[in-house]
Order: C-alpha cells, then structure tokens, then sequence
C-alpha cells in the first residue's frame, strides 16, 4: 500500500468530533469501504439550531432531576420537530453532560414531548459542582452534525478547577480496563491508535461487551477548557443483532486538537448495565 493510500486509509478510520462553543460539525463524504472497517472524520461549521434547559425541579446532588430541553432554528425561531432529525447511533438527541470537575460524565437521550421543539430527560448529579450539557444532534434539513454547548445548573458556590488525574488503568465491577496508544507521548495534531484492553479478575481476555448504540464502546473525550471534545467509536466489526458481543480489545484513532489535560471515558454495557470507565491523559 503507498503513503497516500496509507494516509487516506486511516483517516477515514478516525472519527473524531472537534468542536469549540457555536460551532458544529459536517459529516464528510462516505469514506471506501475496507474489511478492517471504516469511519467518518468531520469538520466544524456553523450551527443552524439553538438550544435552552429549563430544571424542572430542585437540583440536588444524588437526587434525579426532571429537565426540559428546548430546540429552535436560529434562523426562523421554529421548533425544531423530532422528524426534523436524523438518527445517529439508534437517537435522535445525544446529550453530553459533564460537571466542572470533569469528575462525571453522563450520556442521556431526551425524548419528545407534547410541546413542539421540547424534548424532556432525567439525570441525576453526582457532585456539587456545575454542569454543562453538549446536544448532539443532525438537522435533516442541513444532515450536518451540530454540537451546542448550554449551561445544566449549578450546585456549587464557589468556581471548581478540574481535576487532572493521570490514569491508563481502571478497575470497574471487577473487571480491568487498560489504556494504551501506539506513541508513547501524545501530541497536538498528531493522530494516534489507542486501544483499550478488558480483562476479567482472573486476567483472561473479557469478550462479553454487549451492544450499546449500534457499536461495542462509546469513547468520549474532553480538554480542560471546556472547548474541545472528541466522539470516537471503535474500529472493527460492529454489533448486527442484541446478541452479539464484543471485546477484549477496542481499537480507536485520536487526533487532538489542543495541548493539555483530557479526560477519556469509556462507556460500554454488560449484564445490562451502562459503565463508564474514565481515563486521564496529558497531550504535549
């Protein structure tokens, strides 16, 4: 295989999902199809919708919180309908919720409501601290994905940093979670192959991932500021039916755009059950 056709290759293997406040992203042309599997890359762009929160009941850490979320066009003020999206990965909304801490992080899908443009959903704060939502969703209308960056609330009354921990191994429900990339130090702008390895108590190979969205693993990373996040699945063979299962290994590619702490999770499903696995890694 030449330089070009390498080059070519494993960008359209990377699908990560770069983006700063008010900006969205266009899917690029369909990439050819290879049996190693294939994905997206995408671009920023200027978003077409707006979005509000409003908290529909008391927030408090621990205790779930009913919440409305309501989609307008920016152009003409219109609510923006559930036909009126695409479905991406088994939704039509994907909502991105982390603290300030960068200590949570939950993916939540809100569902229509009676009210044309307003879609409800429940989550439930896991630290006093503040919270931001990014609402991922494509327009028919644009088929353009668009990312938007809105405030979920606040329990906390002093401002909190966040807490940078460097972490490549996790142990979850007795499972353990290694993360490890093909260079030993990450670089802004420079592409690299990560990987992450499951193993049981007994260390033997863990093959027993079950499908979550339409893949094995949703991978989602954000730098410190706040301003830059990455959506990856994993490379390979995915899921066609409930009963098929994945692991040990997930192969992804990452491109960061900035310097910096970045917080990765993991979030896969097992016996059922969501579990998400954080990471944390330094890029030079």
């Amino acid at each position: 295989m030449g330089n070009n056709s390498l080059i070519n290759m494993l960008f359209c293997k990377a699908l990560t999902l770069l983006f700063m406040t008010d900006l969205s992203l266009a899917a690029a042309p369909e990439c050819p199809t290879h049996s190693s599997g294939m994905h997206h890359a995408s671009k920023a762009v200027e978003t077409t919708i707006k979005a509000e929160i409003f908290i529909k009941g008391p927030l408090v850490k621990g205790n779930k919180t009913p919440t409305e979320l309501e989609l307008l066009s920016k152009e003409n003020n219109k609510p923006l309908l559930p036909s009126e999206i695409n479905v991406t990965h088994t939704e039509i909304i994907h909502l991105l919720i982390f603290d300030q801490t960068l200590t949570d992080y939950q993916h939540v899908h809100p569902i229509p409501t009676d009210k044309p443009g307003i879609y409800k959903f429940e989550w439930t704060p896991k630290e006093a601290s503040q919270y931001k939502v990014w609402v991922d969703l494509t327009p028919l209308a644009t088929n353009q994905q668009e990312y938007i960056i809105a405030d979920l609330g606040n329990l906390s009354k002093s401002p909190q940093g966040v807490t940078k921990i460097l972490n490549l191994t996790q142990k979850v429900d007795g499972l353990t979670y290694n993360l490890s990339f093909d260079s030993p130090d990450l670089k802004k702008g420079k592409t690299v192959v990560g990987k992450v390895l499951i193993t049981d108590a007994k260390g033997y190979p863990f093959t027993q991932l079950e499908p979550i969205m339409g893949t094995f693993a949703h991978i989602v990373a954000i730098n410190q500021d706040f301003k830059s996040i990455a959506h990856i699945h994993p490379m390979g063979k995915e899921p066609s039916k409930l009963s098929d299962r994945g692991g040990p290994e997930l192969d992804f590619h990452m491109e960061p755009d900035k310097s910096g702490f970045w917080k990765i999770w993991v979030q896969v499903k097992i016996k059922g059950k969501e579990v998400f696995v954080p990471f944390g890694v330094n890029v030079k």
